[in-house]
C-alpha cells in the first residue's frame, strides 16, 4: 500500500509539526497531480460544499473547508487509489461501500451530538476495517482461503479469520493503525474503548448501520430497533432520524463516486430504490502535464483577489500564485525563494510541480551586488525576464555553472518581487520535465500572477500595519 502509506506519513508528519500550516498542506497536495485534481473535485461536491461556492485552488479549500477536513480528504483519497486495484475485486468493492456508508453516517451523527472534529470521526471510521480491505486486496493464496472458511455455516467472520489466518483481521486494522499512526480515536474503536472515549459510539453506531442495512434492507427489523435507538442517543425523533440517515445513504452514494470508487458507491443500499450500476471513473493519469486554462487562470485571480480583500496569510497568498503559475498557465515546476534578512542569498521557500523538492533543495544563490548570476540581476533590477537562446548576449553571460545546473539548462521565467520598492524575493517557473517550448503568452501571464502577489503583499502588510 505505498501511495497511503506515504500519504499517511506526509500528513502525519505535518499535523505533528508545530508549525505546520494551511500553506504547507496545500503544498503537499499540489506535488501529486492526481490528488489535486480529486481534492478539488470533492472539495466541489455538496457533502463537502453545500453552499456551491467554486473552489479552484487547493490553498482557497485548505482555507474554505478547514485543515481537518482537507487531511480527512487525503487519506480517503489515497485508500482509494490504493485499494481499488487489487485482487479479490468484488469483496474490496463491498468493504469499501460500507466503509464509506458507515463513515458518512457516523459523521453526521457526530455532528448532531456537537463533536468537536466530525472529520475525526469520518476517517477513523472509514479506516475502521482497513485491515478487511488491505487483506481482499493483497491476501493472494490466504484470501481464498478465508473465502472458504467464511462459507462454512454457523461460522462468525471472526472465528473463520482466526480458523484460516490465525488472527482476526480487525487486528491487522489496528497494527496497520499502530505502525501508520493514524488515528488515536481509531484506535480507540478498535480497542473497544467506548466506555473511555464517548467519542467511539459514534462511530460504531455508523458502522453497525452501513452493516445492518446492507444485510436486511432499510426495512429489516434490526435496522428499525436501531434506528430509535440512535434517535435515543441523540434525543430525536425517530421520524427525523429516519430521514436523517436515509439522506445520509444517498450522499454516501454520491461522495463515494466522487472519490473515485463508482463501484462502491453503487453497492450502498439506498432506501427506497435498487443501486443502479455506477461506472467506475478512468484513473488520473499522472504522467500528464498541466496545459495552459485561460478560464482557470481567471477563476484562480479571482480567488487571489477574494484571498487578498479577506487578509489571507501572506504564506496562502503565495501558495495560491505558486497554483496558478503550476495550473492556470501550465507550468511544470513554479517556485518562490526568498532573500534573506542579511540580504546576502536567495534561498527557496516554496515549491510546487514535478520534481519541486529536487528544485527547492538546489534553488540558493548570491544576491550581493557583486555577485555575477542571473538570479541576483534580475533581483536587483526589479524586472521580469524570459531566459531563452533569444535572451541578450550579456544576460547569457550571467548564467554560472550553478545555475545551469539548477535550472536543467532549460529556458525559464524569473520575476522578482518588490515591496515597497525593496526586493524581498523572487519567483522561478520552466518546463524542463516536459522540454515544451515557452511562450510571449505564458510570460505575460506569469508577469501577471506575479504583479498580483506583490500587489496582494503590499496589501497584506499594509492592513497588518493598521490593525496593530
Amino acid at each position: 500500500m505505498p501511495v497511503f502509506a506515504h500519504t499517511a506519513d506526509t500528513l502525519k508528519q505535518t499535523t505533528r509539526d508545530a508549525d505546520s500550516s494551511a500553506a504547507e498542506l496545500a503544498r503537499i497536495i499540489l506535488q501529486d497531480a492526481a490528488m489535486t485534481s480529486r481534492v478539488l473535485k470533492v472539495s466541489n461536491s455538496t457533502f463537502y460544499n453545500p453552499a456551491g461556492r467554486g473552489i479552484n485552488t487547493i490553498s482557497r479549500a485548505v482555507v474554505l473547508l478547514g485543515f481537518e477536513a482537507i487531511r480527512s480528504l487525503c487519506l480517503s483519497i489515497a485508500m482509494v487509489e490504493s485499494l481499488t486495484e487489487g485482487e479479490n475485486r468484488e469483496h474490496v468493492m463491498h468493504e469499501m461501500a460500507r466503509a464509506f456508508h458507515a463513515a458518512v453516517q457516523a459523521r453526521a451523527i457526530a455532528e448532531k451530538r456537537k463533536d468537536h472534529s466530525p472529520e475525526e470521526v469520518f476517517i477513523a471510521t472509514l479506516l475502521l476495517n482497513l485491515g478487511h480491505i488491505a487483506f481482499w486486496c493483497f491476501g493472494g493464496k490466504d484470501a481464498k482461503r478465508l473465502e472458504d472458511a467464511l462459507a462454512q455455516p454457523e461460522t462468525s467472520p471472526e472465528r473463520a479469520e482466526r480458523t484460516a489466518l490465525g488472527f482476526a483481521l480487525r487486528d491487522l486494522t489496528l497494527g496497520l493503525s499502530r505502525e501508520w499512526q493514524l488515528s488515536p480515536l481509531l484506535d480507540h474503536a478498535l480497542e473497544g474503548k467506548q466506555g473511555s472515549d464517548p467519542r467511539v459510539g459514534n462511530i460504531l453506531l455508523g458502522h453497525e448501520l452501513a452493516t445492518l442495512v446492507e444485510k436486511e434492507g432499510w426495512k429489516g427489523d434490526g435496522v428499525k430497533q436501531l434506528l430509535q435507538r440512535i434517535a435515543d442517543t441523540l434525543y430525536l425523533p425517530l421520524d427525523q432520524v429516519t430521514k436523517l440517515v436515509e439522506d445520509n445513504a444517498k450522499q454516501a452514494a454520491e461522495i463515494t463516486s466522487t472519490y473515485g470508487a463508482g463501484k462502491a458507491s453503487s453497492l450502498i443500499p439506498l432506501p427506497g430504490a435498487k443501486p443502479k450500476p455506477s461506472a467506475e471513473e478512468p484513473a488520473i493519469r499522472r504522467e500528464v502535464f498541466p496545459e495552459p486554462d485561460p478560464m482557470l487562470q481567471l477563476e484562480i485571480l479571482r480567488e487571489l483577489a477574494s484571498s487578498i480583500e479577506a487578509g489571507s496569510d501572506i504564506n496562502l497568498l503565495i501558495e495560491m500564485v505558486l497554483e496558478g503559475i503550476a495550473r492556470g498557465i501550465g507550468m511544470d515546476r513554479v517556485l518562490f525563494a526568498i532573500i534573506t534578512q542579511d540580504r546576502r542569498y536567495l534561498k527557496a521557500r516554496y515549491s510546487v510541480g514535478w520534481d519541486a523538492l529536487q528544485l527547492k533543495q538546489s534553488f540558493a544563490f548570491d544576491v550581493l551586488p557583486e555577485s555575477a548570476n542571473i538570479f541576483a540581476t534580475i533581483t536587483e533590477e526589479g524586472e521580469a525576464v524570459w531566459f531563452g537562446a533569444h535572451s541578450d548576449p550579456a544576460l547569457r553571460r550571467e548564467i554560472t555553472e550553478k545555475v545551469r545546473e539548477v535550472t536543467g539548462g532549460v529556458d525559464f521565467f524569473a520575476a522578482p518581487v518588490v515591496v515597497n520598492r525593496r526586493p524581498i524575493g523572487l519567483f522561478y517557473a520552466d518546463r524542463k520535465p516536459s522540454r515544451r517550448p515557452l511562450s510571449r503568452e505564458l510570460f505575460s501571464s506569469f508577469k501577471h500572477f506575479s504583479q498580483q502577489a506583490m500587489l496582494g503583499i503590499e496589501h497584506i502588510t499594509a492592513a497588518g500595519k493598521k490593525r496593530r
